[in-house]
């Protein structure tokens, strides 16, 4: 029976696509202008802010990807809560799978800063048994560490455990971690060619309504 949730942050719980694509395009421009065009970085959102970096330092000859980091953070510290939002029901919701005996964790691939600033603008940081920011782990989503990380800080085991994301990093680090893989199609449909999600839905709303019958019928 599944008893602990995963989740995702951006594209999961807020509304910060847009947000993260301008402070990645920002950085990239700086950076490596015309390296990267706003579509490319659509299709890499949900990768490790770190691969991505490390893409642009390489992409500017930059021997490291230090000085790139410190621009990036300095955006996103100035533009963040302008641009980020809770999706649709998500206060209402993650309480609701809370009263119902659920075990709730963030896995983001975003610096733990910035991770706990968003969850505290949608004051929805206190529901949470324990987050995993990609500055806790050697490697960010794809790779299974985040959610195996997760998973031993919250005493579960894999059978007992959903990780919920927007994206194919999400369903690769659930499936590497042998974790179910759920995806919240905010931002529409995906076509899934390898890798794919044991559930989709189209809203928070229809994920937590399934979640809370399935807690009450003591199934899945």
């Amino acid at each position: 029976m599944i008893t602990a949730l995963l989740f995702d942050l951006d594209g999961t719980l807020l509304d910060s696509r847009d947000a993260v694509i301008d402070a990645v395009a920002f950085t990239a421009n700086e950076y490596a202008p015309g390296h990267f065009s706003r579509e490319e970085l659509l299709a890499r959102f949900g990768e490790s802010f770190d691969d991505f970096l490390a893409a642009v330092a390489a992409a500017a000859g930059l021997p490291d990807k230090s000085e790139v980091l410190q621009k990036y953070y300095a955006f996103v510290r100035q533009n963040h809560d302008d641009h980020v939002r809770p999706f649709p029901f998500i206060q209402e919701g993650l309480k609701k799978l809370k009263e119902a005996g659920y075990a709730l964790a963030i896995v983001t691939n975003k610096q733990r800063e910035f991770a706990v600033a968003g969850l505290e603008m949608a004051e929805i940081d206190h529901l949470f048994d324990v987050i995993v920011s990609v500055d806790d782990v050697s490697r960010g989503k794809p790779s299974a560490e985040p959610v195996q990380k997760a998973l031993a800080e919250m005493n579960k085991q894999p059978g007992e455990a959903m990780m919920i994301g927007d994206s194919r990093y999400d369903v690769l680090s659930a499936v590497g971690a042998g974790v179910q893989a759920v995806v919240l199609e905010w931002y529409g449909k995906e076509e899934w060619s390898y890798a794919k999600p044991d559930f989709t839905y189209p809203d928070f709303e229809a994920f937590v309504t399934e979640m809370i019958a399935v807690k009450t019928e003591g199934g899945r």
